[in-house]
């Protein structure tokens, strides 16, 4: 039998490495198993403490011996969980045809490996068999040894190459064609809108994490996700040392499963599992009674204000309200009344001023977005009977709606880049994309894709000239500044009208 290679995402938890490495290396397998460590490397404001536990990961990983082969890769600048994963996994698997992926917070059973092998093994050639999970749900349930349920979860898993292809790393890509596909609803598989809070949080840079991107690709092949019966992993890093974790034990297990048989099964969904996980996880995000106490007394106090100044209300409802559905804010990211926005995302640092109407709409970060801008409306069809959208939308714009069904795409994603600034009185129609850097003069109705760094009027929208030459573009393109951290964005307003000296620095800084 051949054995797919392990690879292990470490950073600077020692202990939590060596549990993870101490629980592996029982399985029987892992004597016949290759085993690549990738050890991230310190950030730029590392504490002393931080740097002392990164060398300590890295020597455990150095001495490593109880494996067929162990590699070590040592990364020289901190890449952070996400990119390490990506890097990693398509390092290996480019190499392999499969990978078994963990994390250094990730205990594993004695009959983790042999589950993994035989499950890689077994659905090899069924394409539509796209990640193995290691975990299940703590559940008393009388399930089948092995299910499908499609959410490809992260703590002890494994995919082929084949597979891995279909990784897109665009969360704006993956948000559109979700939308386009009319799939937002099946990829909140636990319920609410749990994950697609995470995918909206990695297009405004709120998060950078690499699961949900991979659960949005998957869905968007159709594939499956294989889980066990029971839990063959224990996740014991939600002690608040992880990057996103916090502190958790809902999710613990009082014991790991040894043995799963992987045999064939129906390919389809099981609805009991479903319904189990599902559950878990609505009872995970029912809110303390204490919040809703909390609650209760603001709107209480609330109502007795517009009691005692009637006016007030009135005020308020025109002059400071910000209407928002399925609108997702990044940090610092501010929207001024009134406003109303829906099904849009705002990336981190971006403003909209007043009186904007948005709809459908990326925004990427560090925009800055003048008064009464319009965008996302919907489209109206020219070639029917009619104009009026009760006889081709099921919206009800007017109240009614004489259509069964949408006999066009009415509203077509537009996606704004980032650092564009948008004067004021601007109109963008569906389906539009502004690139990075681009400006949009005053009184524009945009009604085309406009190119990066370039400067566009006017109704008809013209391009009237690019901020830089294509040499100095086509780098800053390639730098993406905008993706800097906290700690670097000083640099912006350093280099702020030394753009050439810039470009320098951040070359130097990435060599």
């Amino acid at each position: 039998m051949s054995f797919s290679p392990i690879v292990l995402f470490a950073y600077n938890r020692p202990i939590h490495t060596q549990r993870t490495l101490d629980a592996l290396a029982l399985n029987p397998e892992a004597a016949n198993s290759d085993l690549y460590i990738f050890c991230d490397g310190a950030k730029n404001n590392a504490t002393e403490d931080d740097l002392k536990n990164i060398n300590q990961v890295i020597n455990i990983a150095n001495t490593e011996q109880r494996f067929k082969r162990v590699e070590v890769r040592i990364s020289n600048k901190n890449k952070g969980l996400a990119q390490s994963i990506i890097n990693g996994v398509t390092e290996i698997v480019d190499k392999y045809a499969s990978v078994i992926v963990l994390e250094d917070d990730i205990e594993t059973s004695l009959g983790f490996l042999k589950y993994m092998n035989d499950a890689l093994a077994f659905y090899q050639d069924k394409d539509e068999v796209m990640h193995i999970s290691g975990y299940m749900y703590p559940n008393n349930a009388n399930l089948p040894e092995t299910f499908f349920f499609n959410v490809p979860l992260c703590w002890g898993w494994a995919t082929w190459a084949k597979s891995w292809q279909a990784f897109n790393n665009d969360s704006i890509f993956l948000w559109n064609e979700l939308k386009r596909k009319g799939l937002s609803n099946v990829f909140d598989k636990f319920g609410g809108d749990y994950l697609t809070n995470q995918l909206a949080d990695n297009v405004s840079g709120k998060l950078n994490t690499w699961f949900i991107k991979w659960h949005a690709s998957v869905l968007l092949k159709n594939g499956y996700t294989l889980y066990p019966k029971k839990s063959l992993v224990q996740n014991f890093g939600f002690d608040n040392t992880g990057v996103h974790n916090g502190i958790h034990t809902e999710f613990n297990h009082t014991e790991l499963i040894d043995n799963v048989e992987v045999e064939p099964i129906t390919l389809e969904e099981h609805k009991s599992a479903g319904l189990i996980i599902k559950d878990f996880y609505k009872k995970v995000k029912e809110k303390p009674i204490k919040n809703n106490m909390k609650r209760s007394i603001k709107n209480k106090l609330r109502s007795l204000v517009f009691l005692i100044f009637p006016d007030l209300r009135k005020v308020l409802k025109y002059s400071h309200k910000i209407v928002q559905t399925k609108t997702y804010l990044g940090d610092n990211s501010k929207v001024y009344p009134p406003s109303r926005l829906s099904d849009t995302i705002i990336g981190n640092y971006t403003y909209i001023s007043e009186n904007s109407v948005i709809n459908n709409t990326t925004i990427g970060k560090f925009c800055s977005i003048g008064a009464n801008f319009m965008a996302g409306r919907g489209m109206h069809p020219t070639q029917g009977l009619s104009t009026h959208p009760m006889f081709y939308s099921t919206a009800k714009q007017n109240g009614i709606t004489l259509s069964d069904d949408n006999k066009i795409e009415e509203f077509k994603a537009i996606t704004i880049g980032n650092d564009v600034f948008i004067g004021m009185n601007v109109t963008i129609l569906d389906g539009v994309t502004i690139g990075d850097g681009a400006i949009i003069g005053a009184g524009a109705v945009v009604s085309k894709d406009i190119p990066p760094y370039t400067i566009a009027v006017g109704n008809p929208i013209n391009v009237i000239k690019y901020r830089f030459e294509a040499e100095k573009i086509e780098k800053l393109l390639d730098i993406k500044w905008w993706e800097l951290s906290d700690d670097d964005l000083p640099l912006v307003e350093k280099y702020f009208f030394k753009v050439d000296d810039f470009i320098k620095k951040l070359d130097k800084k990435n060599k």
